[in-house]
């Protein structure tokens, strides 16, 4: 009998097709295992300690109610306050000539999440691990991963090592319970509390509004969400734009995160986004009116973040613009400026103005990447860490308390409107962190002279800048590069100074490196970055 010889050749490429199909689906472990979140129990401990602690007596009527208003994605420029000649934003402007518009106010990211972090947190969300955006979906093996690269990303590139988290990992991502928000602290002054709107903070559970000291909760969890699910109807107009993010935007519609909930129930919401947003925030105030205790209303609009919807009757009001896209997102900021005249205007019937303190900020500046957004003539925007991206519209009203009709030049921080309620609420801070905001109260009344900040910095995953006095400068540590500006002589980051200037350059990052010592590692890895094309130069930014 003839005894055949194994085929070596046939058996080798069965080993090597079992190594590849065993390599592609299994997880990626050793990537995921970096990412496994912990949270400090001593801090906990602390935290819990901190919060339930007995303070003096003190007079309920003397503490002011505090409304803090943000939007998403608006820029400077599309404010007329500002000096839009494109978008005419009355109610904004009313409430700027009613109290004191900041011309030169930084956000401490230039994307929506980790910016309202550092709002709500008062510290720089680096010092915490929050540098980028929280992501409900990683690749979970080889193989996904790599089909994500075939696929036509546009200007989304996909992160060139697969260092994904597994799924029980991504339920941890957002503000850490560790973190202190001002919802938590104003709850130390007996204040009822309510979020209302976006919150891209955490979506399981103690991420969520309701385990973050808000008794009261209406919105949605993620980064978006569709202004109305009636997406046929006759009454709206829809701008779908021919990308990666719209198109995951709109398959998405009011699905996982993007569903809208009150007190993390799932409900149905026929209105028009941005208007149910104004109404439940003066729903909200009206059970207010007659409650012996203050009240902290968060209210976050979505609008005019994408995905991009409009209804009709504003569409049609806009008529200076014949493409469909900058005429869909300006009837946008148009029904966001209504909203927020009609919310003043209650506020004033319900007799709540006088005794509240109001801020107006955008979470970054304009989403440039949609064809719609005009920063003027600021470099950049949303994703970058020029001017355009981190220099935001900012506005501040406080009847007989502070200024009205005053323009303030000095640079502030969105930081400061932590630090600033906090003072206004007599409430006093935890000596275990660092708080990175400044009160404002004292340098608008002439009480303090001076400059609130002389010093800003910035880092997400590779890339980081800081501004000190009049220089800033940007690099990315991966891809390197490195500019350096004179933000005082060229506002507009046209003239890059790197080699001019070396040794100034020298000195801001070796402060910088400094301040990098304090900051603990990012909890969760970046998705993509986003390519831009700026005065001729390609820059990666984090997604």
């Amino acid at each position: 009998m003839k005894i055949t010889e194994p085929n070596n050749h046939y058996f080798g490429i069965y080993l090597l097709l079992i190594f590849l199909i065993t390599a592609c689906v299994y997880p990626v472990t050793t990537a995921s295992y970096k990412w496994k979140i912990k949270w400090d129990k001593e801090r906990l401990a602390f935290k819990k300690q901190f919060l339930n602690r007995e303070l003096p007596e003190y007079s309920k009527s003397k503490l002011p109610n505090i409304l803090l208003i943000v939007v998403d994605d608006l820029g400077k420029y599309e404010i007329s306050a500002y000096g839009s000649q494109t978008v005419k934003t009355s109610n904004i402007d009313k409430l700027a000539s009613e109290g004191v518009l900041f011309s030169d106010c930084y956000v401490n990211s230039p994307v929506c999440a980790p910016s309202r972090a550092g709002i709500l947190s008062g510290r720089y969300p680096p010092r915490y691990g929050f540098e980028t955006q929280p992501m409900e979906n990683y690749p979970n093996n080889l193989a996904v991963y790599y089909m994500y690269k075939l696929f036509k990303t546009g200007d989304f590139v996909m992160d060139a090592k697969p260092r994904f988290p597994q799924e029980w990992q991504i339920q941890k991502q957002g503000l850490p319970p560790t973190e202190i928000t001002l919802a938590e602290l104003l709850k130390m002054r007996d204040y009822n509390t309510a979020c209302i709107g976006k919150w891209h903070l955490g979506h399981a559970g103690r991420l969520i509004p309701n385990e973050r000291g808000f008794d009261y909760q209406y919105g949605f969890y993620g980064a978006f969400s569709l202004y109305s699910e009636k997406r046929n109807s006759p009454n709206m107009i829809n701008h779908i734009h021919d990308s990666f993010s719209a198109r995951h935007q709109w398959k998405t519609g009011r699905s996982e995160t993007s569903a809208i909930r009150r007190n993390d129930k799932r409900i149905k919401e026929d209105r028009y986004l941005t208007f149910a947003i104004m109404e439940e925030g003066i729903e909200y105030m009206a059970r207010q009116r007659n409650s012996e205790k203050p009240f902290f209303l968060y209210l976050a609009f979505n609008a005019p973040h994408v995905p991009f919807q409009a209804p009709r009757a504003y569409y049609e009001m806009e008529n200076r613009h014949k493409d469909e896209n900058k005429k869909v997102y300006h009837a946008m900021i148009h029904a966001l400026d209504d909203a927020i005249g009609i919310l003043m205007e209650k506020m004033k019937a319900l007799d709540l103005e006088e005794n509240t303190l109001i801020f107006f900020i955008s979470d970054n500046g304009g989403a440039t990447y949609t064809g719609a957004t005009d920063n003027g003539p600021y470099k950049g925007g949303k994703l970058t860490m020029f001017e355009g991206g981190v220099n935001v519209p900012f506005i501040m009203k406080w009847n007989g308390r502070i200024p009205e009709g005053v323009k303030y030049s000095h640079p502030v921080s969105s930081m400061d409107i932590f630090m600033t309620s906090a003072e206004a609420a007599e409430c006093p801070l935890p000596g275990d962190r660092i708080y990175d905001g400044v009160n404002l109260l004292p340098y608008l009344t002439g009480k303090k002279q001076g400059v609130p900040h002389d010093v800003f910095y910035w880092k997400a995953d590779h890339i980081e800048a800081m501004r000190r006095g009049n220089w800033k400068f940007l690099m990315s540590t991966r891809d390197k590069w490195i500019e350096l500006y004179n933000i005082a002589e060229d506002k507009y980051e046209h003239y890059d100074l790197n080699d001019v200037h070396p040794d100034t350059l020298k000195v801001l990052r070796q402060e910088f490196d400094l301040w990098k010592n304090e900051l603990k590692p990012p909890l969760w890895p970046r998705l993509m970055d986003h390519k831009f094309v700026i005065d001729g130069r390609e820059y990666l930014f984090p997604a």
